[in-house]
């Protein structure tokens, strides 16, 4: 427990000494006493809470007026400058000798001034900076999922016609006319097949370039759980 001040010590010297005045002059002991000397003691320990303790338990049993100087300097050194100075006042107002209320003016205008102070401000923190943004990175979704799947149905389809047409261009059997008939439907099964690839092929690379150019946002962000810590992606779009 710290001081409020360096003079106070003094003055609560003195204000205990005048309220262990009653012990000497009546030359017995009783339980106003005993407190009083127990509050000194633990002054003098610098147990000031304590302190306080024994000289309101005094007070009570007996409102001496040296009593009320004594605990408005135990309140000052505990830093309660508002009960301190209230303390003061209840002394004066008692009407004791002329130094004594010039020594409690004094301590009155000690605890006003530490009660007008402004506590200090706290030193400004600055916020780290934050950590640098991550590029967009593309987004593989389940419309690529479909567009891929269409394209490769689209090519698998063609492929089927175009070998379809390579085999029954293949086929000599039965007339002439027969043949030609073959021959044209082959035809016409390879350039469909061919188409099929070709759009296949188109759709594919659609879905590839959508998942290509869908962008998505991403920033690092801290986790904090009971036993770990780090950081997350997340991603917007």
């Amino acid at each position: 427990m710290t001081r409020a001040d360096g003079r106070a010590p003094r003055r609560i010297a003195t204000a205990l000494a005048i309220a262990g005045l009653a012990v000497a002059t009546t030359g017995r002991a009783d339980p106003v006493d005993d407190h009083v000397a127990r509050g000194r003691r633990l002054y003098d320990q610098g147990d000031f809470l304590h302190a306080r303790d024994e000289l309101l338990a005094a007070y009570q049993l007996e409102p001496r007026p040296e009593l009320l100087f004594a605990l408005g300097q135990v309140e000052l050194q505990l830093g309660r400058f508002a009960q301190a100075i209230d303390y003061y006042q209840r002394f004066i107002a008692t009407s004791p000798a002329t130094d004594q209320i010039a020594l409690a003016q004094q301590a009155i205008g000690a605890a006003r001034a530490r009660l007008a102070e402004k506590p200090a401000a706290p030193p400004l923190r600055v916020p780290p900076p934050a950590p640098p943004r991550p590029p967009p990175q593309p987004r593989w979704d389940d419309a690529d999922t479909g567009l891929a799947a269409l394209g490769g149905a689209i090519m698998l389809a063609g492929g089927g016609l175009i070998i379809y047409g390579h085999h029954r261009a293949g086929d000599h059997s039965g007339t002439l006319s027969q043949y030609n008939d073959r021959l044209s439907s082959a035809t016409l099964a390879e350039w469909s097949g061919a188409g099929c690839l070709a759009a296949g092929a188109i759709v594919l690379g659609g879905g590839l370039l959508r998942w290509r150019l869908h962008l998505v946002d991403a920033e690092v962000q801290p986790l904090a759980a009971p036993r770990a810590a780090g950081v997350t992606w997340v991603q917007r779009w």
